[in-house]
């Protein structure tokens, strides 16, 4: 063998040493690490679980697993951790739930979950829980819902449902002295009848010449009775707890005295809160098939079922003539 063949041979082989050196120190090291570092028992989904899969089904696709105690245990976590690896500690998980069974038992998975993701006590829930729904998803962009107590007779004998239109009708006393003390004044009496009293040089309202209209209008009360439809086509979400989202299915069986909830505009708001507190608010059914058209709303007063402003002009007339 040559002296240059020797020296190689020599550099390979102190080379190969150096790097077996190398790996055995690292090799070492990292034992020492893994030595340092704690692993606990967990659970780890084995394949995929779909989303409301039962917790019974879901057991045989959920099995042990291990991981680094750092990573599970640590204050508010909800990963499932059973105790220490070589099962000597299990106080280390004192803080994570760790009865698997309990996690599942009446649960549905909230899932997916992907397999090899560790399970928590928030990937399973009540169905209840996973199928709960909230009013405010009937409600859209600009809306807002608010809610009023009915009677059997105020709320339509209690036949009311989720999905049905109604109006809305508020009867209030209204005062009106103001408008009776106008017509006792000749001058703006001629302004609100249009009838001038007679050109006489007795001025009206003397005991020459009496005011009849006066006299006349002194007679009646000074509030009247008035009810009027406030607002139209209002849709009801709710009624007691029955909604639109996921209705009872009652049919046509009254359920009497019930709080009804509608979907208004803001600026319909302020007006039903402002009728529930000053008026006797009503509600009528709209049809639920057939279009409808909203009228002008004039209101009611008695004069419409008795005619009593009729008689105050024809009073006027009679006394300055037409």
């Amino acid at each position: 063998m040559g002296k240059r063949t020797l020296v190689l041979v020599i550099a390979l082989g102190l080379a190969a040493a150096s790097a077996f050196l190398i790996w055995n120190y690292l090799t070492s090291v990292e034992s020492d690490l893994r030595g340092d570092l704690e692993t606990v028992v967990v659970f780890r989904a084995t394949q995929r679980i779909e989303a409301g899969t039962p917790g019974e089904d879901a057991r045989g696709l959920i099995a042990e697993g291990t991981a680094a105690a750092g990573d599970i245990v640590f204050e508010g976590s909800t990963i499932l951790c059973v105790g220490a690896k070589d099962g000597a500690d299990v106080s280390i998980c004192d803080q994570n739930p760790r009865d698997l069974n309990n996690v599942l038992a009446g649960k549905l998975a909230v899932g997916p979950i992907s397999r090899g993701q560790l399970i928590t006590d928030e990937l399973f829930v009540t169905p209840a829980e996973l199928n709960s729904t909230y009013l405010s998803e009937a409600v859209g962009a600009n809306q807002v819902a608010i809610a009023i107590r009915t009677d059997d007779e105020s709320g339509i004998g209690g036949f009311l449902r989720p999905g049905d239109r109604v109006n809305l009708l508020a009867s209030a006393p209204v005062d009106i002295s103001s408008l009776i003390d106008l017509y006792k004044d000749p001058e703006l009496r001629e302004v609100i009848t249009g009838v001038a009293p007679p050109d006489t040089t007795t001025p009206v309202g003397t005991e020459e010449n009496p005011d009849q209209v006066a006299q006349f209008v002194e007679t009646f009360a000074t509030t009247i009775n008035f009810t009027q439809t406030v607002l139209q086509d209002l849709e009801v979400i709710a009624v007691g707890p029955d909604t639109s989202l996921d209705p009872l299915g009652l049919g046509l069986e009254p359920q009497g005295a019930q709080v009804v909830v509608l979907l208004v505009t803001p600026e319909q708001a302020e007006k039903i809160e402002f009728s529930k507190r000053y008026t006797s608010v009503t509600l009528t059914l709209l049809p639920g098939d057939a279009a409808y058209n909203e009228f002008e709303a004039p209101g009611v007063v008695v004069d419409d079922l008795f005619n009593l402003l009729e008689r105050i002009q024809e009073q006027v007339e009679a006394s300055f003539g037409s």
